[in-house]
């Protein structure tokens, strides 16, 4: 027997159908799912079963975080996996609220980082965001692909390189042209217009006056 990579499938455990039965250990998460299980039973080989046994209210691939600490009461019917998948398991709630976590590296637990939850800014992929570095999203520093901007690029969709979308451009961005005038405007311009001429009539007929006094 090699003492590098010893076989144990000749040393069984008494406690392996246990774990196997309770916690799906030694079974391969990506197993097929069985196709005689409708969530009510309908399997011959029952809990022996090597594929999957999927509720029909299963809608979520995350490990349920009540049955890694043995509390799940829902049983076959809860919509979280009932399987240890360190590939699908729940994100760390310490990890969230403070930015570290007191188990690292022994925590089975998911360590997202919080700047991957905040959404990307797309003025900023477009080429300019006005809000600078006090913008609540996320920039996301990308190379332009070059063959998207002459025309056409081949890997389309798969390309690695940025496609940004052209759009129109915000109106905080868009250089305003000339006001139109309105009619509400002429009417306005009209009335400083007859006031203006008004104070120059009166200066003109104090004017005439003064000079008609003067001569005589």
């Amino acid at each position: 027997m090699s003492l590098i990579n010893p076989t144990h499938t000749n040393y069984p455990f008494n406690f392996e159908p246990f774990l196997r039965k309770e916690y799906n250990l030694g079974l391969d998460p990506d197993r097929p799912v069985c196709q005689y299980w409708n969530g009510k039973g309908g399997c011959p080989d029952g809990d022996a079963c090597f594929n999957k046994h999927v509720s029909p209210m299963f809608s979520n691939k995350i490990v349920c975080k009540h049955w890694l600490r043995g509390l799940c009461k829902k049983g076959d019917n809860c919509e979280f996996l009932h399987e240890y998948n360190l590939r699908k398991m729940p994100e760390c709630l310490f990890f969230s609220k403070n930015g570290f976590c007191t188990q690292t590296p022994e925590c089975q637990y998911l360590h997202i980082d919080p700047s991957t939850k905040i959404p990307e800014c797309l003025d900023y992929s477009r080429g300019f965001c006005p809000d600078g570095p006090s913008c609540k999203n996320r920039h996301i520093k990308r190379i332009i692909c070059q063959n998207y901007l002459t025309g056409f690029c081949p890997d389309g969709p798969d390309c690695d390189l940025a496609h940004p979308q052209f759009d129109l451009l915000p109106d905080k961005l868009r250089i305003r042209p000339d006001r139109e005038v309105s009619k509400r405007d002429d009417e306005e311009n009209l009335k400083k217009f007859l006031e203006k001429q008004r104070e120059l009539d009166i200066i003109r007929e104090k004017q005439l006056k003064e000079q008609n006094d003067g001569k005589n």
